[in-house]
């Protein structure tokens, strides 16, 4: 028998397979990035397919195959698309959400659990939910963001953006404290991904 996983995960990226199934990409609590399949998906009398959405954050149920994980069972928490559609004009804060997954999906290879990496992308998201912030700010929180992820992935020195990297909680004063250096993290997140041939 089979032995059951359980873990929270956001949906970073999916694409169907066949006539009915999915194959995803699952930024998870307990695993790390895993791909997935879920079959049937696709069928509007899917009971899943709401948790699997692009951008779903939902507690998982997996159990691991030959090749790939399938997922058995989905509990949805929460869509972030929607959410931020809804509570920012023109779903600017989706755009920053959506670039940060993407960077997510380029940095991080093979499978391995990494509870501080998560966390650091839970926080993000609770930050962009309770704080409506205007473009500038967004602009500063991606910042930050990415040189944290860069940071826990060993591709950042320790020296550089020291004040950003003391803690994964985010904050109004740190996030305008960034609006001086943009320009310079902005090079240093090109040279790292350079360094690393992305």
């Amino acid at each position: 028998m089979h032995h059951i996983y359980n873990t929270k995960g956001i949906i970073l990226s999916s694409f169907g397979v066949g006539e009915s199934n999915k194959f995803f990409n699952i930024f998870t609590k307990e695993l790390g990035l895993i791909q997935a399949t879920a079959q049937g998906v696709r069928k509007v009398t899917s009971k899943n397919r709401y948790g699997l959405q692009d951008f779903s954050v939902s507690n998982l149920s997996l159990v691991r195959g030959r090749e790939i994980w399938r997922i058995t069972n989905v509990a949805p928490k929460e869509n972030l698309f929607f959410l931020f559609s809804k509570t920012y004009k023109q779903g600017l804060s989706v755009d920053f959400v959506v670039g940060i997954f993407r960077f997510l999906q380029q940095l991080i290879h093979g499978e391995e659990k990494n509870k501080e990496l998560f966390d650091l992308i839970s926080n993000f998201i609770v930050f962009l939910k309770k704080n409506k912030l205007e473009l500038n700010d967004l602009k500063n929180l991606e910042l930050i963001t990415k040189i944290r992820i860069l940071h826990n992935l060993g591709y950042f020195d320790d020296n550089k953006f020291s004040e950003f990297l003391q803690s994964n909680d985010f904050d109004k004063d740190l996030i305008k404290k960034m609006s001086s250096q943009q320009r310079q993290a902005e090079k240093e997140i090109i040279e790292a991904m350079e360094d690393i041939h992305l």
